[in-house]
């Protein structure tokens, strides 16, 4: 009976990262798009604006990740899981209709909202699904399946956009078709959810009746959580966005939107080095603890940031591209596993969402700060300044947490 319920449990683990998979193919079909979209189609050209508009949608999507938490521990993940994804599917519909980048707010806003939705139960449920020993190798398989999709999506994106061009439709008119396909295989991760995944916990409705902390609360109760909460919400702040870097990409090497599947392989670039690093760091985390990955993560995105001041021709540029991917694959699972080994069992999803909100606030004005410091005193001086307290908040990170803490 034991061993049965031991791979019920592990049985998630399949669905969801196939899930993940699925939906970035749709994301990732329009990702590298989106900002030559904004800049050359809507004709925007204050980054600021770009900034502004990411900022806003970010802001929606963070508030409700506690709170959603909560509600995932009390009444069950997985309904949640498969609802948010639904409202990416509805987002991404929406967006190729904007014909000013007002029109982009409302759907960018639902997008972030339904990731809100979806992050915390679903890397709850993760973390129930697996034993502790194996939960870093379990987020590392999640970011790697997460990007295997991102390296099929823009080749998809390549293909679609290329057999529009043949078909006659206009340049911009096939850039707004992109968005359409791309809600397609996000209907695959909600069939995936729905059927392919079943609650871990049974004792949802003895937690209702149990009183309870706020997240809050409990995360400022733990002193390793709430140190390392401080310092990746310092380090997001300044963490460079790959909008920026793609429009920064596009301007070193001169892309018109006519040759946009130059910036698409810098975007896939990304994702060829990430999709690897994230299941082998996640391994070596569960032997030697979450702080190593994630600081040398640090280390490396600050060294690519600071890169960027000084790259000037393709060669420079993708190997930059590169390293973001090596710096997501060190620190994303290993930041989410960390998260949900501090959380407890009972509250893991709104610790989890409360985690996020903090870190993710801190990220609201980043996009606009950087945009600002782009606009006033040049892309060099935001990609200097961004790189140098990447490296601070690494350094923070080494001397502040043991390294099992």
């Amino acid at each position: 009976m034991e061993q049965e319920t031991k791979i019920t449990k592990m049985s998630n683990v399949l669905p969801i990262s196939f899930a993940a998979f699925f939906n970035d193919i749709g994301s990732d079909m329009l990702f590298a798009f989106y900002p030559i979209f904004f800049v050359q189609v809507l004709h925007i050209s204050e980054m600021k604006i770009l900034g502004l508009v990411d900022s806003l949608a970010l802001l929606f999507g963070f508030i409700v990740m506690p709170f959603i938490g909560r509600l995932a521990d009390v009444r069950g993940r997985k309904h949640l899981i498969w609802g948010g994804y639904s409202l990416l599917l509805i987002s991404r519909l929406s967006q190729g209709l904007a014909r000013v980048w007002e029109h982009l707010v409302p759907p960018k806003v639902l997008y972030q909202i339904g990731r809100g939705v979806r992050n915390p139960p679903r890397e709850a449920l993760l973390s129930d699904s697996v034993p502790p020993s194996h939960r870093g190798r379990a987020f590392g398989l999640l970011g790697s399946m997460d990007t295997f999709g991102a390296v099929v999506g823009p080749i998809f994106g390549i293909i679609l956009f290329q057999m529009f061009l043949n078909a006659g439709v206009h340049v911009d008119e096939a850039y707004r078709w992109i968005f359409f396909c791309a809600a397609a295989p996000t209907s695959v991760s909600i069939l995936l959810i729905f059927f392919g995944t079943r609650e871990v916990r049974t004792d949802f409705a003895v937690v209702r009746e149990t009183k309870r902390s706020w997240g809050l609360s409990i995360l400022l109760r733990n002193r390793t959580l709430l140190l390392f909460t401080l310092v990746t919400m310092l380090f997001t702040f300044w963490n460079v966005s790959e909008n920026f870097m793609l429009v920064s990409g596009a301007k070193i090497l001169g892309i018109p939107k006519e040759q946009f599947w130059i910036s698409v392989l810098l975007y896939w670039l990304i994702n060829v080095s990430f999709a690897p690093t994230a299941y082998l760091s996640g391994r070596y985390s569960d032997r030697a603890g979450r702080k190593i990955p994630i600081t040398v993560g640090m280390i490396i995105l600050g060294i690519m940031t600071m890169g960027f001041a000084y790259a000037f021709n393709f060669i420079s540029v993708g190997v930059l591209f590169l390293m973001h991917g090596i710096y997501q694959g060190l620190y994303k699972p290993n930041v989410q596993a960390w998260v949900a080994d501090l959380a407890p069992v009972e509250q893991r999803a709104e610790v989890i969402g409360t985690y996020k909100m903090l870190v993710g606030l801190s990220d609201i004005p980043g996009p606009f700060v950087f945009g600002l410091i782009w606009d006033r005193f040049g892309f060099k001086t935001s990609f200097l300044v961004g790189g140098m307290f990447c490296l601070f908040c690494a350094a923070v990170l080494t001397l502040s947490l043991r390294t099992k803490d």
